[in-house]
């Protein structure tokens, strides 16, 4: 089953997805985090159906909630990027404005970057509280699986000179507004090992990163059981996993207004999305 957010008629909503069809299933829950702690009942209700391709993809998660992102989690970017990997993971944050969904465009100021990247992540989705959680007990944590695209902004990332020493910027070159694309929706009860899928990005359809999540240095139940050591996970929290070897900073490419990034993760779909470029 797929659960998510979506917009309709100028009415966010809660949506159980199907390959053309969403079903309205918002009078079942409170909000999105109710529905991700017990999205069983998602399963029969029906509170009318919509177009998919009629509708706005909202980002399967809330504005109360925290996108979690760890970097340096495959051994080959790791390499590419030439960063030692860290004793532990290191992880950043991004705000919900951050976000946007599923075919909403990538949109970014020229005034501010001219080096967008895309980055291809299969993202865990929290389905209920969690701290301190064990490792062996992590994944029951976890309601289902998402993508996400760490799309970042090269230039204001590794561009910052402190002195005589470079910086890695994490605020500007991951959190600028409306550039992280998240969604489509939420699988539940259907991956049985997450390390175990194929992932890949092509921008206008020319692949880019063709990897497998078995090749992550921590696996989603570390990363969970570590944030979770940290802060207290809430419904609706996502950690996205890190991004496998062959993203365009290193292959000298830049996304260009108009390509198209589409991020496949097997068993949960493929998130697509335009490059916008701002000017105002």
């Amino acid at each position: 089953m797929r659960i998510g957010r979506f917009q309709a008629d100028g009415e966010a909503r809660i949506g159980r997805f199907e390959a053309d069809t969403v079903t309205d299933v918002s009078s079942e829950f409170d909000d999105f985090q109710d529905a991700l702690s017990r999205p069983d009942d998602a399963a029969d209700a029906d509170g009318g159906s919509f177009d998919r391709a009629e509708i706005t993809h909202l980002p399967p998660t809330t504005d109360r909630n925290t996108v979690f992102c760890a970097a340096l989690n495959y051994e080959a970017h790791a390499e590419e990027s030439d960063i030692e990997v860290p004793e532990w993971p290191l992880v950043f944050m991004k705000l919900p404005r951050t976000l946007v969904g599923h075919r909403e465009p990538i949109s970014y100021h020229t005034r501010v970057t001219e080096e967008i990247d895309y980055e291809a992540e299969l993202a865990a989705v929290i389905g209920e509280p969690a701290r301190h959680v064990d490792l062996d007990e992590a994944l029951d944590y976890v309601a289902g699986y998402t993508i996400l695209n760490d799309t970042s902004a090269r230039d204001l990332q590794l561009g910052l000179q402190v002195g005589d020493d470079e910086m890695l910027d994490w605020f500007s070159g991951k959190t600028m507004q409306s550039t992280t694309p998240v969604g489509p929706s939420v699988v539940v009860d259907e991956i049985d090992d997450p390390q175990d899928l194929h992932i890949a990005s092509r921008v206008d359809g020319e692949t880019m990163q063709d990897d497998n999540t078995g090749m992550m240095i921590r696996t989603v139940a570390d990363l969970v059981s570590f944030v979770s050591s940290r802060v207290r996970l809430e419904p609706g929290d996502i950690i996205a996993t890190g991004t496998p070897e062959g993203v365009g900073t290193f292959q000298d490419i830049k996304l260009e207004p108009g390509e198209t990034v589409e991020i496949e993760v097997e068993g949960i779909g493929t998130l697509v999305n335009t490059v916008e470029e701002v000017e105002d």
